[in-house]
């Protein structure tokens, strides 16, 4: 899969250049390149949220119906495919630098953004930086205005035993604190929820993980899954003004998130309204928990794709019909973990 190179950004210890995964897809292509993108037709840029990749979008990529757009997903720094540097400065403001930076290297001008939980609060923070080329923001789980303390707890513990299990050699790694940490990370993005796609994310997670947050880089799985929690700045009306007020934002709501109840989100959607935003919407999801688009794929395609399908402006006229069979880049990345392309569990049966 392509990788793109950038200039090291603010956060890097290094001052070589970063090597950033991304893939995209047309109607006509799984595997295209910025210069098959079809102008006249949205495009949907994809934010993963921490502990992911950029595989998490698997099921929107497989989508027939949101395969009618174009779609970008790119693994953020410290995580995937993706090289580059985490310094102590890593935060929304870092990761919406790149995504920016990533589509003006793809020469991609102005663009939807959805996001889950962290990649929420990245597609908020560049509509907020570059507000005349992001058209629409759709959150799923979006963060609150501060970290609860309890979450703040948890991630710590999680962290913690991932610590305490590599913290030597990488040939004497403590499998039972390995085994704690990953199952507290199970807990926060699903509540436990297993479905083979769950089980195929988490696995493929957790093999990069060990390569990026182990080792010499075993101080980045703190930086990216505790303090950029504890250090990040809330959302103020004044830089919310900065987004055009016709912007639509949608908010989805797990109804079983376990991370950040409902109020957040009510917050969240009424600092919005105070800024201007009349197109903002919260609407929850029953029964869906953190990372609710891998274990309720259907249900927030479908919302995603409504959503792009109503704000997409004048300029589109129609959409091509839906392909009849998609093909997703992820699913030879995700096999390799026990999940194939036949598999239907978004019900969560085995």
């Amino acid at each position: 899969m392509p990788h793109i190179e950038l200039k090291a950004a603010a956060s890097s210890s290094t001052d070589e250049s970063e090597s950033f995964f991304y893939t995209i897809s047309t109607p006509t292509s799984p595997s295209a390149s910025s210069s098959e993108i079809v102008q006249e037709l949205p495009t949907i840029v994809l934010i993963h949220p921490v502990y992911a990749g950029s595989v998490l979008w698997h099921p929107v990529f497989a989508d027939c119906r949101l395969r009618r757009f174009n779609l970008v997903a790119m693994d953020l720094r410290g995580h995937g495919e993706t090289k580059a540097g985490v310094g102590e400065d890593y935060g929304r403001d870092i990761l919406a630098g790149d995504v920016l930076r990533i589509m003006d290297s793809l020469d991609i001008a102005e663009f939807h953004v959805a996001g889950v939980a962290t990649g929420a609060s990245v597609a908020l923070q560049m509509a907020v930086m570059a507000p005349e080329r992001v058209r629409s923001v759709f959150m799923v789980s979006p963060a609150p205005q501060i970290e609860p303390a309890e979450s703040l707890q948890g991630r710590q513990e999680i962290v913690d035993y991932w610590v305490q299990a590599h913290q030597n050699d990488s040939t004497e790694v403590d499998e039972i604190a390995a085994a704690d940490a990953v199952y507290g990370a199970l807990q926060l993005a699903y509540n436990n929820k297993e479905t083979r796609l769950t089980k195929a994310v988490c696995s493929y997670g957790v093999s990069n993980a060990k390569r990026n947050w182990t080792g010499d880089c075993l101080h980045r799985s703190e930086i990216i899954t505790v303090k950029y929690f504890s250090n990040e700045t809330p959302f103020d009306v004044s830089s919310l003004k900065r987004i055009r007020a016709e912007t639509p934002v949608m908010l989805i709501h797990g109804s079983e998130d376990i991370v950040y109840p409902r109020f957040h989100a009510e917050e969240l959607l009424g600092l919005l309204r105070t800024a201007g935003l009349g197109k903002a919407e919260l609407l929850t999801l029953e029964g869906a928990p953190h990372f609710a688009n891998v274990t309720h794929p259907e249900e927030i395609n479908k919302f995603l794709y409504d959503f792009i399908a109503a704000n997409c402006g004048s300029a589109v006229k129609e959409f091509p019909p839906p392909p009849q069979v998609v093909e997703s880049r992820f699913l030879e990345e995700l096999a390799k973990y026990g999940y194939l392309e036949d598999d239907t569990d978004s019900d969560g049966s085995e």
